[in-house]
């Protein structure tokens, strides 16, 4: 039985002290829109057709997560939902990616956050975005459940990369926006696996350029590069039509 759930985040909990004023602040209402704005600055360097541009953090945001993350790791209910419930869908997704079904993903993906309970007590900031120590369990959750499926580790499930990009398109995408984005996830298993981390993390799970380096280990630079190339390839994967 699965101890976190998409619809239920109050398993989270730990008995815990009595919460910070400032932690109190952030209400879990604001959610990821509090910590991750969506709405900044687009880092125009980042690709040279606009398909994935950058979004850029303010410091204040990363103050906010910083102090809710020593928070939970004093054991404060609040800040510990606060994080299950900014992280939960974007994990979720990366998990879905890998294992393609919806249940599967949902108890593999409480595992991670089950991990992140009984971790954050060991946790040490390192200058990484948070997200990049939960995917760091959420790729041995997978490995784990791919070789109890007998799959072949890291693969990625394409029905379920276009199911989430088509999601990802909104309700207001036009046809050509959505075909284009069903393209792209067609295209995903012909690209080389570094080539389709970056792509699948920026493009489909839609994280910014600093927490896609954190999560790969790699320098902001190399995973411009990365960019670069897998877009370039796309393009001719897709006659060059797919992201125009």
């Amino acid at each position: 039985m699965a101890i976190f759930r998409r619809s239920n985040a109050t398993d989270a909990s730990t008995g815990g002290s009595r919460p910070d004023p400032a932690v109190e602040s952030l209400t879990i209402s604001e959610g990821q829109a509090a910590i991750r704005t969506r709405l900044g600055a687009h880092d125009q360097g980042s690709t040279s057709d606009g398909l994935l541009p950058d979004v850029q953090v303010s410091e204040r945001e990363r103050n906010r997560e910083k102090r809710l993350v020593q928070a939970a790791c004093r054991g404060e209910e609040s800040a510990i939902e606060a994080l299950y419930r900014t992280h939960f869908d974007t994990i979720y997704r990366y998990v879905f990616l890998r294992v393609g079904s919806p249940t599967a993903a949902e108890d593999v993906t409480s595992q991670v956050f089950l991990g992140m309970l009984r971790g954050l007590g060991r946790y040490r900031d390192e200058g990484k975005p948070f997200v990049a120590w939960l995917y760091g369990m959420a790729r041995k959750q997978v490995a784990f459940y791919q070789r109890t499926q007998s799959r072949a580790p890291g693969a990625v499930d394409l029905e379920a990369a276009e199911q989430l990009v088509a999601q990802g398109a909104g309700p207001h995408a036009s046809a050509e926006e959505r075909e284009r984005r069903l393209a792209v996830a067609q295209a995903l298993g012909k690209l080389p696996e570094g080539q389709r981390e970056v792509i699948m993390l920026r493009y489909i799970l839609s994280l910014s350029i600093a927490e896609t380096a954190a999560v790969v280990d790699r320098t902001e630079g190399a995973v411009k590069q990365l960019q670069l190339r897998a877009l370039a390839t796309l393009k001719d994967l897709l006659g060059g039509e797919g992201l125009a």
